[in-house]
């Protein structure tokens, strides 16, 4: 069986967004190195995220559509995510109900350092 386990992104500001994941969304570094270059970020899943800025990088931009997804439990969960980034100095755009072609989810989305768009959702109650 397969298991997804870590996601490698090249982002402008490593040490930005490794404080970012930290702070907001509780990952554990476990590995940093390359003067502030690279880091190795632990979820409390068990998921890996690796942030690099490499030096033969043109560019470290995604397309329009590209993101970083949290799904949560309940919109009390959006809302304690959203307070956690506003207290860790932050503006992230205040939660709401996003209608994208299916199923409408209560959540937002946040322009992270490093040029990474975060969203945090849940389906919406009804």
């Amino acid at each position: 069986m397969l298991n997804f386990n870590h996601v490698n992104l090249t982002v402008s500001d490593v040490p930005g967004l490794t404080g970012f994941f930290e702070r907001c969304f509780s990952f554990q570094v476990s590995e940093r190195r390359g003067n502030g270059n690279f880091a190795v970020l632990n979820g409390s899943d068990g998921f890996i995220l690796i942030l690099m800025h490499g030096k033969d990088a043109l560019h470290t931009s995604y397309p329009p559509l590209f993101h970083i997804g949290f799904v949560v439990h309940d919109e009390e969960e959006v809302n304690a995510a959203y307070e956690r980034i506003k207290a860790a100095g932050y503006d992230p755009p205040p939660p709401g109900i996003l209608k994208r072609g299916g199923e409408p989810t209560f959540g937002f989305y946040h322009s992270a350092p490093g040029g990474i768009t975060v969203e945090v959702s849940t389906p919406a109650q009804r």
